[in-house]
């Protein structure tokens, strides 16, 4: 990092062992560098260059991956030193400095950035677009790493908001504030940094132009020590399902393009509640949504729709549901094959609708790193998993969802998918445990609750000796689908067999 100027014997002592008296510190640095000139005792010139005074690393001798162009090393580019762990709180405060610094560096340099595509609202909004947010100059008190950190705040959600594909960020951070007024975006993202001690405090507020009511708007506190890339892609997942769930409740948008996104997120919450009614409203609002966008993402929500209907239908309406499926399907995939939350929903209606596991893998392989920050697509890889088998595999994932849709509408089925590869690998309390806090995480009024929940509590149940829970589960499925779930289940639910012969003996073990 110092780019061949000598560093201090007192400064590196202090980066890493500042919990250790003078003395200890010195004879471990001593102790380091010795072992790291051995490393490079073949040289002619070794590279690291100390004779009791400053250390200075020669960089001709050498090559240092960080000064490399990682511009073609795809979506995933790891962090400055990532995995190292050293327990010292002065190089955990250096750390979190330098890789502040190298991200802003990077991102002035690169501009690569997806929230960056409009510097101006006089720009063409790019095709589908049904809500546009711009994100106003950053106010820090920390110019240097506050900045930075609010700064990628702004970029990773900036990425979702393209990944849904119809709300259009626009980037006014080099402007002052006198030029942004006027240029008119529906919603402004304001992120503000103050700093107390190690602790870093950092407001985002979603704020409509028309009359300045807030639409979403939270704070949160990180410590310096803490701070890293994967938290805040997390915490921007959970912050982009929040401001979604407020939209579609947000009453100062009246133009035909805003009450069809909010038509398209309504039609999501008409999803999570699950019952026939729900599921018929949600399907009649995206096909509304579907003649004020072409983004791919509406097209497979309507795809992703069939499963939930699969899942209530009879056997004869499979054909028709399996076609419009298909449909669907493909014309997501025409529009943006590249869409994570696109490939999440489409991927799973080909392996648990259409049940072509191979076009399934094909079209999930390519996304996997990026399932730690893609809910949906976490659960999608997990589910694919389990009907090929791969429970252990499949309950890691579902894991990732669980942990990481904490917030997402849908955060019921990711748990209920961690209860049901947790059944699958022999975890039969857990299972229980997690079908528990599913429903919990489903108290819809008027809806109904989630099948798959209700049947794994009964297996799990069933197996653990917990008769009594498992019965209490099996009758609300019975009275809820109003027939036998003994009799009535099926391959339609199972694309496993493994698993459609586990649970239903452990219905059967419940001897109602």
């Amino acid at each position: 990092m110092a780019k061949e100027r000598p560093v201090n014997r007192a400064r590196l002592q202090d980066l890493l062992w500042s919990d250790r008296g003078l003395k200890q510190g010195r004879d471990s640095l001593r102790k380091a560098l010795s072992e790291l000139r051995g490393c490079f005792k073949d040289i002619d010139l070794n590279p690291v260059q100390s004779h009791g005074g400053p250390v200075r690393l020669l960089l001709d001798k050498i090559e240092v991956d960080l000064f490399e162009d990682t511009s073609d090393q795809g979506l995933y580019r790891p962090e400055f030193l990532e995995g190292i762990d050293v327990i010292d709180p002065e190089f955990n405060t250096w750390l979190t400095g330098v890789r502040a610094k190298l991200y802003s560096e990077d991102r002035t340099k690169k501009r690569a950035v997806p929230a960056q595509v409009a510097a101006s609202k006089s720009e063409p909004a790019r095709l589908g677009s049904l809500l546009e947010v711009g994100v106003l100059p950053i106010i820090s008190d920390h110019r240097g790493l506050g900045t930075a950190m609010c700064d990628m705040f702004a970029d990773k959600l900036g990425e979702l908001f393209l990944e849904c594909a119809i709300i259009q960020p626009y980037d006014y951070r080099s402007q002052s504030a006198s030029q942004v007024e006027g240029m008119g975006p529906d919603v402004v993202l304001s992120i503000r940094h103050n700093q107390v001690g190690n602790g870093h405090f950092i407001s985002i507020n979603f704020q409509a132009t028309g009359d300045r009511a807030t639409v979403f708007s939270c704070i949160f506190q990180i410590d310096e020590a803490d701070f890293s890339l994967p938290w805040v892609m997390r915490k921007c997942a959970e912050i982009f399902d929040q401001f979604c769930e407020k939209l579609v409740r947000f009453e100062g948008f009246s133009e035909p393009r805003h009450l069809a996104a909010k038509r398209l997120f309504f039609a999501i919450d008409r999803i999570f509640r699950l019952s026939n009614f729900d599921l018929d409203q949600a399907g009649n609002l995206l096909e509304e949504a579907c003649k004020h966008t072409s983004a791919s993402t509406v097209y497979a929500w309507n795809a992703f729709l069939t499963a939930f209907r699969l899942e209530k239908s009879g056997a004869g309406s499979h054909q028709a549901l399996m076609e419009q499926a298909e449909s669907y399907a493909r014309k997501a995939l025409e529009r943006d094959p590249h869409n994570a939350l696109t490939v999440a929903l489409v991927g799973h209606v080909y392996g648990f609708v259409l049940r072509d596991k191979n076009r399934a893998a094909e079209l999930l392989s390519n996304f996997a790193d990026q399932a730690q920050y893609q809910p949906m697509l976490a659960d999608t890889i997990a589910m694919h998993c389990y009907y090929m088998g791969d429970f252990k595999t499949a309950r890691s994932f579902a894991g990732q969802a669980a942990q990481l849709g904490r917030f997402n509408p849908f955060r019921y089925s990711f748990t209920t998918s961690l209860a049901m590869t947790s059944l699958m690998c022999g975890d039969l309390r857990p299972a229980v445990q997690y079908c528990n806090a599913a429903l919990a995480q489903h108290p819809v009024s008027g809806g109904t609750l989630y099948e798959p929940t209700l049947r794994t509590l009964a297996a799990a149940a069933g197996h653990a000796g917990q008769k009594n829970v498992g019965r209490i589960a099996y009758r609300n499925l019975a009275n809820q689908t109003g027939t036998s779930p003994l009799e009535n289940i099926n391959e339609a639910a199972f694309p496993n067999r493994e698993t459609l012969s586990f649970v239903k003996s452990g219905m059967e073990k419940l001897n109602v």
